[in-house]
């Protein structure tokens, strides 16, 4: 019986808000912004869950840019995930997963560009399986792209009790992950659960202790 680990990738395998943050100061500087540019990127993002062209339409007004908020995001699109650097903490994280038997899959709503992520993290050489949403044409929550993703990892879909979903998302991934009948840990970061109908089965702050309890729990088995 194969046992796999589903991951979300922004905020949880890759710490998103580090490179959205050089990602934005880079944008600033390229244009001769202050601060006040680099402020207005940061609380219109809303931990990356806003759309796009709100934030970029925010920062053309505020700073009265020329370019249209089309030409913003996509240039955005192209600069954006280069920002993103390897962690070897979690890299080794995940190879100790490896290690006990695991099988890794990431699962993520976004564009195609998210992938340029993964190479530039250095996570393709240890992920089995990726599904983006933009790719599959599902997103999270939706239990049929976590259902895909389990059988690009070579798992089998509803099989209780062997998989699990890690991700920093109530909704998109503990109550996607759970509607697919996975164990699911969600990613505090200093964050409170607040969420009445539903919960996590473990918190962990951060993906690598994410990955101690997942092993821990495994072999006590």
């Amino acid at each position: 019986m194969v046992r796999f680990v589903l991951f979300d990738l922004d905020n949880t395998l890759v710490d998103r808000q580090l490179a959205y943050g050089r990602w934005a100061r880079g944008f600033a500087a390229h244009r001769g912004l202050g601060s006040e540019a680099v402020q207005v990127l940061a609380e219109s993002d809303e931990d990356g869950f806003a759309p796009r062209q709100a934030v970029f339409e925010a920062v053309r007004q505020a700073c009265g840019l020329a370019e249209s908020v089309e030409q913003l995001i996509a240039e955005y699109r192209i600069e954006y995930p280069k920002f993103f650097q390897p962690d070897h903490s979690v890299l080794s994280a995940l190879q100790r997963l490896r290690e006990h038997g695991f099988r890794i899959g990431v699962v993520t709503n976004g564009p195609a560009t998210q992938r340029e992520k993964l190479d530039r993290s250095g996570l393709n050489s240890l992920v089995d399986g990726v599904c983006i949403s933009e790719e599959c044409g599902i997103e999270k929550p939706d239990p049929r792209i976590f259902t895909e993703a389990i059988r690009r990892c070579g798992g089998v879909p509803n099989s209780d009790g062997i998989g699990w979903m890690v991700g920093d998302a109530p909704h998109a991934d503990v109550a996607g992950g759970k509607a697919t009948g996975l164990q699911t840990m969600w990613l505090s970061r200093g964050r409170t659960w607040s969420e009445t109908d539903f919960a996590p089965d473990l918190v962990a702050p951060d993906v690598n202790e994410a990955i101690n309890l997942i092993v821990s729990r495994s072999a006590a088995r």
